[in-house]
């Protein structure tokens, strides 16, 4: 089950209120003592998520389906670059990393527990999982909050990626998006390094964005918007003086149409949520930076 997104926060005692978790929505499957993963494309991920095969023994019911999301916590917050390489990963890398990237796993629903339980209500599933999941350091069930305004001003103070407002009488309706679960979203900060640009005709019409990450520069996307008209005619006299004729960027290889610059100027960006590609969603010039240019870095 999705949840849609919205701008506005319903507040209304119908309706409970958690954090939008910025990690990877996972489905565990738990059947004859054995964990089985699969992400919200229908894609099988058991074998990137050793770790997860515990729960098999936090489950005081032999068969069930679980819902939630899985992150990496830095500074207490979640990295959605940390988990993404957890799960870009093979399953022959999942011993290494599971102790470079620690997972949590927030549940937040349980559609099955020895019987079906798509047909009853928010209410009634997180009561029957709260009694047949054991939690611990790493698996936790997500707390409901009853003001949706006050939560999303302290995800707002912490730079987390948003809420989720669901209805308590809603019903698991799988495989799409329902209105009975809506999330709003928190825009984002990153500070990223400028690796090259695009031309409308002869003037600039966006910029390549770029990140460090170890000493490799990694391309995130690219942003036309946020820029006075005089900005963008600054940028088309200054920024071809700083040409090279490769790209800077590990993941990025020339294309027709790219123009590359030494990776030296910095900017502020605005952004919704990073993709599953690694790549910023929705991305707005918020200003230019004075932040050096090594210290734009993937958190």
């Amino acid at each position: 089950m999705m949840p849609v997104l919205v701008k506005e926060i319903i507040e209304s005692p119908e309706y409970v209120y958690q954090v939008k978790w910025d990690g990877v929505r996972m489905l565990a499957y738990l059947s004859a003592g054995r964990v089985t993963l699969v992400n919200k494309n229908g894609h099988l991920r058991t074998g990137q998520y050793p770790e997860l095969q515990e729960l098999a023994f936090l489950l005081q019911v032999p068969s069930a389906i679980l819902d939630g999301e899985l992150v990496v916590l830095k500074g207490g917050k979640p990295s959605f670059p940390s988990i993404l390489k957890r799960d870009l990963s093979s399953a022959s890398q999942a011993g290494r990393l599971m102790k470079l990237y620690p997972l949590h796993y927030m549940v937040f629903d349980i559609p099955f527990a020895g019987r079906d339980l798509r047909n009853l209500t928010l209410t009634e599933r997180q009561s029957i999982l709260e009694k047949n999941l054991v939690t611990n350091d790493w698996v936790h069930t997500v707390e409901n909050f009853t003001s949706g305004h006050s939560l999303f001003s302290a995800i707002k103070a912490q730079d987390m990626e948003g809420i989720v407002i669901k209805r308590s009488a809603s019903l698991y309706i799988g495989g799409k998006k329902h209105r009975d679960w809506l999330k709003v979203k928190n825009r984002r900060i990153q500070y990223c390094v400028v690796g090259g640009y695009t031309l409308r005709g002869t003037m600039i019409n966006a910029l390549l964005l770029g990140v460090y990450h170890q000493e490799d520069l990694l391309y995130v996307g690219k942003v036309g918007t946020g820029l006075k008209q005089e900005e963008w005619n600054m940028l088309t006299r200054e920024l071809p003086r700083m040409s090279i004729p490769h790209s800077p960027f590990v993941n990025k290889p020339p294309t027709q149409g790219y123009y590359f610059v030494h990776p030296r100027l910095t900017v502020k960006i605005e952004f919704a949520e990073w993709t599953e590609s690694l790549t910023l969603r929705s991305p707005v010039i918020a200003g230019f930076s004075n932040k050096p240019a090594d210290d734009c870095t993937l958190e």
